[in-house]
């Protein structure tokens, strides 16, 4: 009996008629790396029943946003091991920068450079990409690394104030390698369906803002301020009344209603592969602990069929046990520091 066929067919089985063709970006890097290394590096000794090939993070900097509060600057060297340990896993690494409303002036910042140009230098089997918010910043990484792939982020598409159109979208697709899908666009077949070359688009699973949220734009703008200005409480106070202005984080157990927030279902998820999209996002910028992300990586990757939940199940939680390991080395403060006899 041939033990591998066995379990390409059991394997097959598991993913059943879900996504078949779909490769993944997961978020998370460079907020939850540790975490997400743990499962990833589960996840991945079963690649064709998850086509994990990349993962995304966000790096606190100008040209960035924090949607919780605001993290300071990471030193670059834990930036670089990051960079190393993720090429080694045989991942690309997505370099997010998603803040739309940056000035001018910031255009120059020379610790972008810097993190350009560690993302280019480290991609050993050439994955690494950019995603930005803005075509001032599509050009100026251009300018700066000319053969670094560079994607268009959705919320690009959310600072625009003209209306989203499927020419729109056609016309980013021809500026840049890729493009993410305004996540309410991604449940709207009159957009999806006329665009000219879906294999080009990313599609975010898991957004959990409003589908149809009135001040997505304007929280935006509000998060590029308080980037700016990351000491003025003022701020923080118009964003936590924007929030419960909108209401997009309460929860009224006698009114749920599951298409209020951009999480995509199964459903929609598989009308979007059969209309021939591939790339599909697993975001984690928008979520305060890594336990949320961890939670929505088993969700998002897995079917949910009653044939297989038990087979799934196993699956999740032998990812999770992971993190509850037995360590050989017992954890310290001091790790960071060196002792010498030298002066």
């Amino acid at each position: 009996m041939n033990t591998e066929s066995t379990a390409a067919t059991d394997l097959n089985s598991l993913r059943g008629d879900y996504l078949t063709q779909a490769t993944w970006t997961v978020g998370g890097a460079f907020r939850f790396d540790r975490s997400l290394q743990v499962i990833l590096n589960t996840l991945l000794q079963v690649g064709k029943l998850f086509p994990i090939t990349h993962v995304a993070g966000v790096m606190p900097c100008s040209w960035s946003l924090d949607w919780t509060a605001q993290r300071r600057p990471l030193p670059l060297t834990d930036y670089t091991n990051a960079l190393e340990t993720y090429a080694r896993m045989g991942l690309g690494v997505v370099l997010v920068f998603d803040n739309p409303f940056l000035p001018d002036e910031l255009l120059e910042d020379a610790y972008i450079t810097l993190l350009v140009q560690e993302l280019y230098n480290r991609d050993r089997i050439r994955k690494n990409t950019v995603c930005v918010a803005s075509d001032k910043m599509a050009d100026r990484i251009r300018s700066i690394c000319p053969k670094l792939p560079v994607y268009c982020h959705d919320n690009r598409l959310a600072a625009e104030m003209g209306k989203r159109t499927p020419a729109l979208y056609n016309k980013l697709a021809n500026i840049y390698d890729g493009v993410r899908l305004h996540p309410t666009d991604a449940t709207r077949p009159a957009i999806y369906g006329a665009l000219a070359q879906p294999g080009k688009f990313e599609v975010v699973m898991n957004d959990p803002c409003l589908r149809t949220c009135p001040v997505r734009r304007d929280h935006l703008r509000l998060l590029a301020q308080m980037r700016r200005e990351p000491y003025n409480t003022e701020l923080m106070t118009q964003r936590s009344s924007l929030i419960s202005r909108t209401g997009c984080q309460t929860i009224n157990r006698d009114a749920l209603q599951q298409k209020i927030s951009g999480n995509l279902t199964r459903s929609e998820a598989q009308t979007l592969h059969d209309a021939g999209f591939r790339r599909f996002i697993i975001r984690g910028s928008q979520f305060r602990n890594e336990m949320t992300l961890l939670w929505d990586i088993l969700r998002c990757l897995q079917n949910d069929t009653p044939k297989t939940s038990n087979k799934t199940a196993l699956i999740a939680t032998s990812a999770m046990a992971e993190f509850g390991k037995a360590a050989f080395i017992l954890p310290s403060g001091l790790k960071r520091f060196s002792f010498s006899n030298y002066e």
